[in-house]
Order: C-alpha cells, then structure tokens, then sequence
C-alpha cells in the first residue's frame, strides 16, 4: 500500500490550491501500490481534479496516497493499484443475491414500531455537525444506496448501520437478546446521479462508498435488489421503513415502518398537481400510499420502499423515499419514489470492489 513519511497540511480547495500548499516530502507506496497519475486511480473518480467534491473520506485517502507532482501535467500522483494489474471485480459481481434482504415469518407484524433485528439493511446518514439527517440501504458490504437530495451539499461524513433505538446504547428484544453496537462508517465517496434536478425531482438517487467494509452480522445485511427479471415483478404489498429523519418531519426514536399499496403514476400526478403544480410523476417514479395519514411521517428520505419477492421469498427494494407532502398526520397524499429498477445499469456502474 503506502507508508507516510511526512504529515501534509493540504487545503483541498482545488488542485491549483494544493499545488501551492504541498511542499513536504512524499509518501513512499508499498506493496503492489506504485505513484501513478491521480487520474489513473479509480478511488479518486470520477472527480479527479476537482477535491472540494471530496468526501472527508477521500480527502484523508489523498493525504496519505500523494506521493509525487507532475509538474508538466500539473497534476499530482498518488499510490494506488496500476490499471494492468487491477483484477477488481465489479457491478452485479459485487452484490449477494443469495444472501440479501433475508428476514424470519415470526419478525413481521403490522405494528408501527419494527422490531429488532427486522430490517437489518436500514442506515442513517450523518452531516459533519453530528446530526442524522437522512436514511439509505446497505446494498453491500461498501455502498449504501440513497437519494440524490440527501447528497447535494456534500455534509455527509458518516453512515450509520445497524441501529433500532437511538435512545439506547445497546439494542434489546423482549426475550433478552442483544444486538452488536451500531458501525459508525466514514464516508470515502459520494456519488450523486448527474441528471439529478431538484425543481423537478428527478433521478432523485444517489451512492455511498464506505470508507471501510461493513462488519455483517445480525443487525447489519444488504437488501436484495431488482437485478432479475423474477425480482422485477411487481407486488401488492409495499413497506417503508425509517426514524422519519426529514427536514421537516418529527422524527422518532425507534425504527418504524409501514404498510403501502402502489398507485398509478397518473393519479399520483393529479394529486400532486393539486399543491404543486409543475410536478409530473414519471415512468423511472412510484408512487405509494397508505390507508392512514402515518406514511407521511414513518419513512427517511433516501430510505427504501421495499416488498417480499414471490422470486426468492427475500426483500427487495423497489423504491427510493424521494419526496412527499410531511405533514405528519394533517394532510395524506401518495409519497413519491425513485424507481430503482430504471437505474440499476447506474448503480451497477458505479460499484467497484
């Protein structure tokens, strides 16, 4: 890998900050590492030349992989595996389909609090200032799927997995079983979906890398996703899953859920229209709802929209909490979103080992 030599103080503003900045020694790459241009390194993408997109994560990964400046290119090297000798599996390689989204018949009610242990996927994004502002899914051992909107000012520094109550230390069921201590995971990456539009709120999606692997275990799994045919059918039954860590939502203590039915895109446009009116709901959207006025309040943004596929008897998840009225009890309207299934080519394009 690489061994530090020396401590760089580096503002990572731009490039062209850093080449002002950076005037201490090297590190030394070990290992099968060697100092290969910045743009030849898949860690630093795809904003190679443009760190003040970096995450913390990234930022810290730079300081301990810089190892030269090519002054011709200005451009500066970092240690890092060369692209010859990169054997790094990825995309659909990197997801466990026969091990995801699994859950116990004796773990499923229809209360509004889930219980431990239930959706073991669930994860809480926190900004720099220490507060958890958004919910994603663990899709494997590195990435969490979330939504763009949860991303676009950059303040995410840490995921959290494996949490039920945010009031307790450690995580206990009625019979007497503890869960493991939640991860706390840096951030390495951040990649937000390119098309992304916040007036129109759409390709509303987004990825995390973890700067580390998850530890797997009881309260920490990947949810299965619609990568096959049999997991793309539809189903009747839908539930979201969250703190309700909204911006404008009350958000709860305990891990809740709720039960959801689809509805047809173009009533849910109708609808919305009614309060928004430049809103249109589009084909990579859903829209779901529930009998009460609690789906307004029980789900994170970024969050999943989920079901049980007939295909494997797992949860997969179908849907991306993108946007909804949170009014919390006052008004119902159907929550919209984010198609998973029109964007799987996008998220497998963006894993990488």
């Amino acid at each position: 890998m690489y061994t530090s030599t020396v401590t760089l103080t580096i503002t990572l503003l731009s490039i062209g900050a850093i080449n002002q900045m950076v005037t201490a020694q090297y590190n030394t790459c070990t290992g099968e590492d060697t100092c290969v241009d910045i743009q030849d390194c898949a860690l630093f993408g795809p904003h190679f030349t443009e760190p003040a997109k970096w995450a913390v994560g990234l930022k810290e990964e730079f300081r301990k992989r810089v190892c030269a400046r090519d002054r011709s290119k200005n451009l500066f090297k970092v240690c890092c595996l060369p692209k010859a000798n990169s054997v790094r599996r990825r995309g659909l390689e990197l997801l466990d389909l026969a091990h995801c989204g699994v859950y116990s018949d004796d773990k499923i009610s229809f209360g509004q609090d889930a219980k431990l242990f239930q959706y073991p996927w669930m994860a809480l994004l926190r900004s720099r200032t220490g507060g958890f502002f958004c919910g994603g899914t663990l899709i494997n051992e590195r990435y969490v799927l979330t939504a763009a909107h949860c991303l676009r000012d950059n303040d995410v520094a840490q995921v959290r997995l494996g949490e039920y109550d945010l009031n307790s230390t450690i995580d206990c069921d009625k019979h007497g079983e503890c869960a493991a201590s939640p991860q706390d995971i840096p951030v390495e990456r951040i990649i937000s979906h390119d098309m992304y539009s916040g007036r129109y709120k759409v390709n509303d999606i987004g990825l995390i890398r973890l700067a580390r692997k998850a530890s797997l275990n009881d309260m920490v799994q990947p949810i299965c996703l619609p990568v096959t045919p049999g997991l793309r059918t539809d189903q009747t039954i839908y539930f979201v899953a969250g703190w309700g860590q909204t911006h404008n939502a009350v958000s709860s203590e305990k891990l809740q859920y709720t039960k959801l039915e689809l509805m047809p895109n173009d009533e849910c446009t109708r609808r919305w229209q009614q309060s928004v009116r430049h809103i249109k709901i589009v084909d990579s959207q859903m829209c779901a709802i529930g009998t009460d006025l609690a789906d307004n309040c029980s789900g994170d943004s970024g969050g999943p929209l989920k079901s049980i596929s007939v295909a494997n008897s797992r949860f997969v998840q179908y849907g991306v909490v993108s946007f909804g009225l949170r009014t919390c009890g006052k008004q119902s309207a159907p929550g919209v979103y984010t198609r998973v299934e029109s964007y799987i080519d996008w998220i497998l394009n963006h894993l990488e080992e």
